[in-house]
């Protein structure tokens, strides 16, 4: 793999990488619980909301690196801009902070611009799932960069979402699984603290998974925010790629503009052809 197709590996893969929790000791917490905030379900889970970053924009620059089967690693400085369920934006700078690649998403589509070799993607989003095996969505990437529990293949959270996750006691916190999902487990580890430290997901026929582990907690506004995110995607025996994420400023509630413009003269690719590029 030249560095180029490394470097597009690296764009496309940050967005198939979704979600998950191999974490072996969640970072200590920083109050401790009190009986009463879990005498129900719902007043547990309305802890846990009450954690959850708030936003309608967000802007951030971060460094993101990726680790392939083969164990070759490679890096980008990159920057992240989101409008809430509206719109996503990952731009790659691995040179001189100029762009070498683009992704754009909206809940019907996504575009992939790759400047390096002059050609992109243009896709229907619900293409993806079939493609690559994973049930997700728009919204659930969106979660998942910005430290939200979500639920498979919806938009947002019901006020009665409690009703669906049971909770599970965990090492140093508590563990909420989705219920009625299909073969796919998804589960969300918090602390003691209330903060969301894990997400996973798991093809219960396969036992693929996908992992997404949050760490550094960090102040943005009168808030705290997850710095550093840790992803990967398992075969069940062992890592098969992984992706690093750490944020070196956000910003929130911002104006952001994000317009994906295809350059003239790029020759477009279909799914296939990424997907013989990965093999």
């Amino acid at each position: 793999m030249n560095n180029k197709t490394a470097l597009f590996a690296l764009c496309l893969s940050g967005f198939f990488l979704a979600a998950g929790c191999r974490v072996s000791k969640l970072p200590p917490a920083a109050g401790t619980e009190t009986t009463g905030r879990l005498d129900t379900e719902e007043a547990f889970f309305l802890s846990v909301r009450e954690q959850l970053f708030r936003y309608e924009t967000l802007s951030a620059r971060m460094q993101v690196e990726l680790t392939l089967p083969a164990g070759k690693t490679f890096s980008s400085r990159a920057s992240l801009k989101i409008r809430k369920n509206d719109q996503i934006q990952l731009s790659l700078q691995p040179l001189l902070g100029i762009e070498a690649f683009r992704i754009d998403l909206t809940p019907d589509s996504i575009w992939i611009v790759d400047r390096l070799n002059k050609r992109y993607l243009a896709e229907n989003f619900s293409r993806l799932k079939d493609t690559f095996r994973v049930e997700f969505n728009f919204y659930n990437l969106q979660a998942l960069f910005t430290n939200q529990l979500f639920l498979p293949g919806e938009t947002e959270l019901p006020e009665n979402a409690f009703t669906r996750f049971r909770r599970l006691p965990a090492a140093d916190g508590h563990t909420l699984q989705a219920q009625n999902t299909s073969r796919w487990q998804y589960s969300f580890t918090t602390g003691r603290d209330w903060k969301l430290y894990a997400s996973r997901m798991v093809d219960t026929a396969s036992e693929h998974a996908l992992y997404w582990d949050y760490a550094d907690f960090r102040p943005v506004g009168a808030q705290l925010f997850p710095m550093k995110i840790h992803a990967g995607w398992t075969d069940g025996k062992e890592t098969q790629s992984a992706l690093s994420v750490n944020y070196s400023h956000i910003d929130a509630d911002v104006p952001v503009e994000i317009r994906p413009v295809i350059p003239a003269g790029y020759e477009r690719v279909n799914l296939s052809q990424i997907r013989k590029m990965f093999e």
